[in-house]
């Protein structure tokens, strides 16, 4: 009998958990004033807990006690606060993932007639979104490579650095590790990047062979392992820190594995297409994209590249390279590829 029993309130209480469950109608989303709505059918105030993470942006809101109905869905949103939802029912609960975009507050209430979870957001969102680290190579008594008619890499690429500079202040929050021609060492450079929390390094060199023949533009990303024609290229580029009292193999690898290898995809993906474009459109020849172990890669905290415009010892490359109307070409074209990267 009192087996029984306890079957049957066990049934009971299982009975009324199930019909006790609040009703989720929907996620909706308003324009003035921004809001994301969670309506709620009956009269029931429902219970709700809320976690931020700053660091992903993440907003995220837990149900308990809820059954949500088919308007719950994920979606990706193009809006100014909100970049994207995810639904995710589990148990007698509903979890909400919202991810922000940045610089956005927001603060939740509960309101009545209709019932309803109300996320209010506001925020200055003309604020410029990302940040992009333009590094112009070498500088001041370094020199970088010395080219045909003894051009000086630090000359060129510190012209078309100013240009890209300009290109993205339209769209970007721009760093740039060297403002006038002075030397700045490798483990600086990255530094000022992960200090100003900036989403993208883009380091701007020129290559340059003994021969003169080789000519054409490339891009780089870090990679602890490399071919060697381009660990020949950071051997080159890293050197440049020995010869000036710094040993780049003791600067620090600040990124844990799962972000080497995210920052890894990111980066070969933004060098494909530089690659692509920018050979098509400088008419110059595209030698690819190579992973190195790149001293000035290597210490920053997210996505980068590390850019050879063209081959200053080549007479073909650098009598682009010298000119500023083709200067003025190679910046928007970096800065357009750096758009579509993030928008």
């Amino acid at each position: 009998m009192k087996r029984h029993l306890v079957f049957l309130l066990t049934i009971l209480v299982y009975t009324l958990s199930f019909s006790q469950l609040i009703n989720l109608k929907g996620i909706r989303f308003n324009g003035n004033p921004p809001q994301m709505v969670i309506d709620v059918d009956g009269t029931i105030k429902p219970r709700f807990s809320i976690d931020y993470d700053e660091a992903s942006r993440l907003l995220f809101i837990e149900l308990p006690g809820t059954e949500a109905g088919n308007n719950f869905k994920s979606r990706v949103l193009n809006g100014n606060y909100i970049e994207k939802v995810n639904v995710v029912k589990y148990g007698n609960s509903t979890g909400v993932f919202a991810f922000l975009n940045k610089n956005v507050n927001f603060r939740t209430s509960y309101r009545t007639n209709p019932v309803r979870v109300v996320m209010d957001f506001s925020g200055k969102v003309n604020e410029k979104e990302y940040t992009i680290v333009i590094d112009a190579g070498h500088g001041g008594k370094d020199p970088g490579a010395v080219g045909f008619n003894k051009y000086h890499e630090k000359d060129i690429v510190f012209s078309v650095a100013n240009y890209l500079r300009n290109e993205l202040l339209r769209d970007f929050n721009v760093v740039m590790t060297r403002s006038t021609d002075n030397f700045v060492s490798l483990a600086q450079r990255p530094r000022a990047g992960n200090k100003s929390k900036s989403d993208m390094f883009i380091s701007i060199h020129a290559n340059a062979d003994k021969s003169g023949k080789g000519s054409g533009f490339e891009a780089f990303y870090f990679s602890k392992k490399s071919s060697p024609y381009a660990e020949r290229v950071a051997s080159f580029e890293n050197s440049f820190g020995a010869k000036y009292g710094e040993d780049s193999g003791d600067i620090a690898q600040i990124m844990g594995e799962l972000a080497y290898k995210k920052n890894q995809e990111e980066s070969i993906k933004l060098g494909e297409n530089l690659a692509s474009t920018y050979s098509k459109k400088l008419n110059m020849k595209n030698r690819g994209v190579h992973g190195a172990n790149f001293a000035v890669l290597r210490g920053f905290d997210g996505p980068g590249v590390l850019l050879e415009l063209g081959f200053i010892s080549n007479k073909y490359d650098v009598w682009k390279l010298k000119q500023s109307k083709y200067q003025r070409l190679m910046a928007e074209e970096i800065a357009d590829n750096i758009r579509k990267y993030f928008y």
